[in-house]
């Protein structure tokens, strides 16, 4: 007998803009609920997500083939065996450090730094000239801080090379990786790497970039994970781990898969993940919940993924 859907609508309200591809600051999502489980669904139009309402009807409809959906689903079986068990999902689970995912400027830098975070992700591409010289000065200021530069595909090779020459040179060697810096059939990305010694990182075209890159970015929300983990084992790539700059129920399920690979695929993932993602958000109860953004991960208690007595009081709507 197929079990009831549940979902109840729910609104995230960043400060900033936060992708290289919109600057959207108000975000639609759904926790859904089947039995004791919850998981969650939360669409980026401007990166070629569908849109909330298809989703929905796919849920609807018992069409559990795209990627988001399936993933919510397995995140709420997950999680409704551990609430129904009275355990933590993260009891015996081991979670990465994360960098700090950042948009905004300097002062957001500062209070990254301030938090213990030593390696900074940061949106760049839209506002090259403004970012360059923010990039500059934060080198000057914080030597020792490493950086992940991600462009969201929205340069082409030219603007890329340009990007790169203008940043100094003792600040290229602290970059980690530059993460979708151009569309993987542009002219220019097979010699981004050879050309600077920057490494590459993929999101979502691993297929199309051709192995021509260091670091494939692993989001549970989007990715099938165990396939997705014999690949680049197979491949040599490391795994970055990071949210989906969901709900914290999304963000703790990222986390969660994270902390499980790492046990599964000893040495397969980058030992700092993007992970700590609530802080770009104004706060609600679930977002305080996650306490202040850290480099290290802390649970936010409870049974399951957590937030027992705050999901008592959410209102679900039955999907008929």
């Amino acid at each position: 007998m197929r079990s009831d859907i549940y979902i109840h609508h729910y609104e995230l309200v960043s400060r900033f803009g936060l992708n290289s591809r919109s600057d959207r600051t108000r975000h639609k999502g759904v926790l859904i609920k089947i039995g004791d489980g919850v998981g969650c669904i939360h669409p980026w139009r401007e990166l070629g997500d569908p849109s909330l309402e298809e989703l929905i009807e796919d849920l609807r409809k018992g069409r559990f083939f795209r990627p988001l959906v399936r993933s919510a689903i397995k995140c709420a079986m997950v999680d409704g065996r551990a609430r129904s068990q009275g355990v933590s999902v993260f009891d015996k689970v081991e979670v990465p450090r994360s960098h700090a995912t950042i948009v905004g400027g300097s002062e957001r830098i500062e209070e990254a730094v301030a938090a213990g975070f030593e390696v900074v992700k940061m949106k760049a591409g839209r506002r090259v000239a403004e970012e360059v010289e923010l990039l500059n000065a934060m080198h000057e200021r914080y030597p020792n801080l490493r950086w992940r530069l991600d462009f969201n595909n929205v340069l082409d090779g030219g603007g890329i090379r340009a990007f790169i020459k203008s940043l100094n040179e003792s600040l290229r060697v602290k970059i980690d990786f530059l993460e979708d810096p151009c569309e993987v059939n542009d002219r220019d990305w097979a010699g981004i790497r050879s050309l600077y010694g920057i490494p590459l990182a993929v999101d979502r075209k691993v297929e199309e970039a051709r192995g021509q890159f260091t670091y494939a970015i692993a989001k549970p929300a989007l990715d099938d994970i165990t396939p997705l983990c014999a690949r680049a084992m197979i491949e040599g790539w490391e795994l970055v781990f990071t949210s989906y700059m969901d709900h914290p129920i999304g963000q703790c399920y990222a986390a969660w898969c994270s902390g499980k690979v790492e046990k599964r695929f000893y040495g397969l993932e980058d030992p700092v993940a993007g992970l700590m993602t609530h802080g770009l958000f104004e706060p609600d109860a679930f977002i305080e919940r996650m306490g202040d953004p850290s480099p290290q991960w802390q649970s936010p208690g409870g049974t399951g993924f957590g937030f027992d007595d705050l999901l008592e009081d959410v209102k679900w709507e039955k999907l008929k």
